[in-house]
């Protein structure tokens, strides 16, 4: 039997852990007979000195020291252990020390039994006696000051040999059994290694072809054999690897279709910064040529800046994620963001995305925009709130209509600083209805009508003209029922307000086949070429610096672009009216071909 085989390691293996458990029982056993024995020594010895406690009270005063020791002399010899007294840490009695001799002997206040009885009432320990020359278990119980003898600590000393020989025995037995029990062990695993060595040179050669790439070729089903479930589990092992190898052919084509099909531009980079590979994305952001790979970043990409990102990612091992932004030349920006990571080599390479961030930056800057202009819508009025106000306080007119007059301008003003405030919570109600909206058929006609009939009493108070030009038949549009009449009275409202006293405002429709276009026009001042296109944009106003008496806050026409946009339409400024100057403000809504079915 060679001493490598798996016969003689498996032998080895069991004749090591019989020793080891066999040794772990021997040691376990011995050390809680030791425990045991001197548990109950000290419980014994905690009589005794219980004892010797009582007839000490029980005794008649002693007239000294000398005279105490000697009766603990005679005691101890009568009860064939060491008694011990020690006052602060000095021995006045000793049954095993003559009493001229006491005091050569060392201070016991030190001693661990003498301390925890000290602190707790009672203390033990086992050690090695010097004056004995032996080991000795001490137990010690403070005692407090009785016939003439003042407090202090009375200790036992027990002779530790008894134990000693007991265990002693109990080791020898174990060992003549754990010599015994191993001899068995050693023949009775010879027996059965021999029998299970020659199945699995069997199992080995077979396993070693499947483990070749051979997967049709299965082992031997041994029927009761202890190898059974092991050679079925192989076999089944060779029909997993073959599906498996299937499923990571398909999972690989199904990546490589996720990588090209990615929106974000994505390259790989190996350890000494050339390209590994990149997707479709990537090559249509930046037309990357076939011949790309095994190039580096900036020969390809023409940019330093990717090329610094990632020479100081793989220059530095300790770099996590980083990210760049650079602008391209047909004005699109995007962020480079690169993260290292480890191959199954340990080499440290770098996938680098490039995410189109263009719509963001836009978005960013209409919201500085946004701010900027409410901040300057809302700071002019509040500041005419303000000194209108501090005049009121610190020197109010005398004429009380006057100080009426003032009053009215803070109203005014407050009120436009209301509209300004309820049309930018307008304004973002409909851009974010645009993300979720479900557009459904909508008779134009009815809220055209609804709107018309909301702004004729005020335009019978300017002596405005309302004039419906409308083909035959439904208008039906698609679209959101308040939002297509917020659009309608918008732009009326705007037309009444400004035309001059007995002008006119016609309303129009036109089917154009696939969509309806809505007109409103007056004649009014007009709108110059300048601003016709600038009118929709948010708090745009021709004179910036106006706040007219209506409170307008210059959203309007802003969020009626914003609505008709949610509605697949458009909206524009058509110049000026027809005959008369004026302006006149168009509207485009696809047609609804099918009344009372949703628009998916």
């Amino acid at each position: 039997m060679r001493l490598g085989s798996f016969q003689m390691r498996l032998l080895l293996w069991t004749w090591g852990l019989l020793l080891l458990v066999l040794g772990v029982i021997f040691f376990y056993s011995t050390s809680i007979v030791g425990d045991e024995l001197v548990t109950d020594t000290e419980i014994r010895s905690q009589s005794e000195i219980a004892s010797i406690k009582w007839l000490i009270r029980d005794h008649l005063s002693f007239a000294s020291e000398q005279e105490f020791a000697h009766w603990v002399a005679s005691f101890g010899q009568k009860l064939g252990s060491r008694i011990t007294y020690i006052v602060d840490g000095r021995v006045i009695a000793d049954s095993d020390v003559e009493y001229i001799e006491l005091g050569g002997l060392d201070d016991h206040g030190s001693r661990p039994e003498i301390r925890a009885a000290l602190e707790t009432g009672n203390g033990s320990n086992v050690r090695y006696s010097n004056t004995l020359q032996k080991d000795m278990l001490y137990v010690a119980s403070r005692m407090d000051s009785a016939s003439g003898v003042p407090a202090g600590v009375l200790r036992l000393a027990v002779s530790f040999s008894k134990v000693s020989e007991r265990l002693h025995v109990l080791r020898t037995n174990f060992i003549w059994i754990f010599l015994g029990t191993l001899a068995c062990a050693v023949l009775i695993s010879l027996l059965m290694s021999h029998n299970m060595s020659r199945d699995i040179r069997t199992f080995s050669e077979l396993a070693r072809s499947i483990g070749e790439g051979n997967y049709s070729k299965r082992l031997r089903v041994l029927p009761g054999g202890e190898f059974k479930p092991l050679a079925e589990s192989v076999n089944a092992m060779a029909q997993s690897i073959e599906h498996s190898m299937q499923v990571v052919h398909e999972q690989k084509g199904q990546l490589q279709a996720v990588f090209q099909g990615m929106r974000e531009g994505v390259m790989t980079l190996d350890a000494e910064g050339h390209i590994e590979s990149y997707n479709t994305a990537l090559r249509e952001m930046f037309n990357l040529a076939d011949s790309s790979v095994g190039r580096t970043p900036i020969e390809v990409s023409r940019r330093v800046e990717i090329q610094d990102l990632v020479d100081d990612m793989l220059g530095e091992s300790e770099r996590e994620e980083r990210s760049i932004q650079i602008d391209l030349m047909d004005s699109r920006t995007v962020e480079v963001s690169a993260e290292p990571f480890t191959d199954h080599k340990g080499v440290r390479k770098l996938i680098l995305v490039f995410y189109d961030i263009t719509e963001m930056k836009q978005s960013e800057k209409g919201l500085k925009d946004f701010v900027a202009n409410a901040s300057h819508q809302l700071r002019t009025p509040l500041t005419s709130i303000k000194g209108y106000t501090e005049t009121l306080l610190h020197t109010p007119p005398a004429e009380p209509e006057a100080g009426r007059g003032f009053l009215e301008t803070v109203l005014n003003n407050a009120d436009h600083m209301d509209k300004v405030i309820s049309s930018m919570l307008a304004l973002a109600k409909s851009e974010q209805m645009g993300t979720r909206l479900d557009l459904v058929p909508v008779s134009a006609r009815e809220y055209m009508t609804r709107a018309i009939n909301d702004v004729s009493l005020w335009a019978e108070e300017r002596s405005v003209m309302l004039e419906l030009r409308t083909p035959d038949g439904d208008m039906d549009v698609l679209g959101e029922e308040d939002g297509v009449l917020h659009v309608f009275h918008n732009l009326l409202n705007n037309a009444v307000k400004y035309s001059p006293e007995g002008g006119k405002i016609t309303v129009s429709a036109e089917d154009d086949g696939e969509s309806i276009v809505f007109s409103v026009e007056d004649q009014g001042p007009g709108i110059s070429r300048e601003h016709s296109t600038k009118v929709f944009e948010r708090f745009y106003r021709v004179d910036e610096n106006t706040i007219d008496g209506s409170g307008s806050a210059g959203l309007g026409l802003a969020i009626c672009r914003r609505i008709v946009k949610n509605f697949g339409g458009e909206i524009w400024h058509d110049g000026y009216g027809e005959g008369t100057r004026g302006a006149r403000f168009c509207f485009r809504l696809n047609k609804s071909l099918k009344p009372g079915t949703r628009n998916i």
